[in-house]
């Protein structure tokens, strides 16, 4: 039986999260207004919504899993977020900001390919939709799914029903409120999951085990040559492309299109540039502090059976239902944050790049919405998959499709039509072929050559055009 306090907390604050909704629904009057808060987001809300929905319940319970699970190796995955931030925040943010403003676009597609001819346009308009859609109902089921593994581990309610709660939650403030209430209340979420990753992690190393130094003496006592080794079973250059491969996952952030829909948001220029310091330092606290709790809770606990719940089990452990109600709402703002953000971009997909801007409604923008969150609800049932693989995937995909476009944006190609579809379709169709081929170290060739590729094509066709 769930404690009452546990519960009290949980309803509380989604009944916050769905006033948010309720009292920036007046703010909607226009589509910039619906899909891109007007343009007038400052720093901290900006940085903050952004790093919310690029983490998600991946890096709370995926990250800290992965470093239960991996061992030292898993350390790999904080320089790769942080290249990611950095890149992002300081090259492109700035010129996607731009090219919104100069151009109005609200969506990452309507700002890539704003230059091409009429038709030219309308098809990789319709492509990317196919993409972002497709994609991102594998991203949001992984939402849902981690969802029902925080209930079911706090609460006690059954995965299914917990599933369909979450679903249910996060379909009313996005459909009500639109950007605005997914920006207030991912900026909340950020803040809720920075105070988890501060004090629980580091209440476990310093009480629960001592300190770094008797952390390090266990770890050599008590884990295998593979645990302790930073490349895992993999040595040389095997050891070396897991390595890259593992750091690869940061490379595709300026491809996600709900999160680089912030850098288009943003009031200013100022605002991005006091945003990437904010960003960035979200991002040390929250990578650091998971991959702390996971090596920790490796050293004090061997009997968590499912590694994606490691977090759970340790606040458990250490501390009460109060604070336990916190940790679940903690992990439900990352699932929200993410999955809210990704249901506004293909609601900016399908209602508003479909036809290129023009027939776009709020009306279809809202059916949108719902038809993602039934299908992924049904795929979170029924064909469920651990939150890191199913995240990475999607991700990888989206960066592998549009991170070679964006780069483009920023170092001002001037890139054929034909050019750019060679480049998103063979991006995005070569991260499946190589997902559902053997795995390499570190998944470096799904994580690498795609986008390599995607990007070869732009360049190779900007020199000899």
């Amino acid at each position: 039986m769930a404690n009452q306090e546990v519960i009290i907390t949980i309803v509380v604050y989604n009944l916050i999260l769905i006033c948010i909704g309720l009292i920036t629904k007046r703010k909607n009057k226009t589509e910039d207004d619906f899909f891109l808060a007007n343009r007038g987001l400052g720093p901290w809300v900006a940085a903050l919504s952004a790093s919310a929905s690029s983490s998600s319940a991946w890096t709370l319970l995926g990250v800290s899993g992965a470093a239960y699970a991996w061992g030292l190796s898993a350390v790999w995955l904080l320089p790769g977020v942080l290249i990611g931030y950095y890149v992002s925040w300081t090259w492109v943010a700035p010129r996607l900001m731009e090219l919104s403003q100069e151009t109005g676009e609200v969506s990452l597609a309507g700002v890539l390919f704003h230059n091409f001819d009429e038709n030219e346009k309308q098809s990789l308009m319709r492509l990317s939709v196919i993409i972002i859609t497709s994609t991102l109902i594998l991203y949001v089921a992984a939402q849902f799914q981690a969802a029902g593994t925080t209930f079911s581990s706090i609460l006690g309610i059954s995965q299914e029903l917990s599933i369909i709660i979450g679903a249910l939650v996060i379909l009313i403030y996005t459909f009500i409120g639109g950007f605005w209430a997914v920006s207030l209340t991912d900026s909340i979420q950020a803040v809720l999951m920075v105070i988890v990753a501060i004090i629980l992690p580091w209440m476990l190393l310093l009480i629960g085990i001592g300190g770094f130094a008797d952390l390090s003496l266990a770890i050599n006592a008590t884990w295998s040559d593979e645990e302790q080794n930073l490349t895992g079973l993999h040595t040389g250059l095997m050891g070396a492309g897991f390595a890259l491969g593992t750091i690869a996952i940061g490379f595709g952030y300026p491809g996600q299109p709900f999160v680089v829909n912030r850098f288009m948001a943003a009031k200013d220029l100022q605002a991005i540039k006091r945003g990437r310091i904010i960003a960035i330092i979200w991002a040390i606290i929250i990578f650091t502090g998971m991959i702390v709790l996971g090596l920790s809770a490796k050293v004090m606990y061997t009997t968590v059976g499912d590694p994606e719940s490691v977090l759970f089990f340790v606040s458990n452990r250490l501390f009460g239902p109060i604070f336990a109600g916190i940790i679940t709402a903690a992990v439900l703002s990352a699932i929200m944050s993410t999955a809210d953000s990704q249901l506004l971009t293909v609601a900016t997909s399908v209602s508003h790049d479909w036809n290129s801007g023009k027939k776009s409604t709020l009306k279809t923008a809202r059916l949108a919405i719902i038809v993602v969150v039934v299908l992924a609800t049904l795929f979170s049932l029924f064909a469920p998959d651990t939150i890191f693989n199913r995240v990475v995937f999607a991700w990888t995909a989206l960066g592998a499709a549009f991170v070679p476009m964006v780069l483009s944006k920023v170092f001002k190609w001037n890139i054929p039509a034909n050019s750019a579809f060679y480049s998103v379709i063979s991006g995005f169709s070569l991260t499946i072929l190589f997902h559902f081929l053997p795995d390499t170290p570190g998944d470096i060739v799904e994580r690498v050559v795609p986008m390599s590729v995607g990007l070869s094509i732009l360049y190779f066709s900007k020199v000899f055009k």
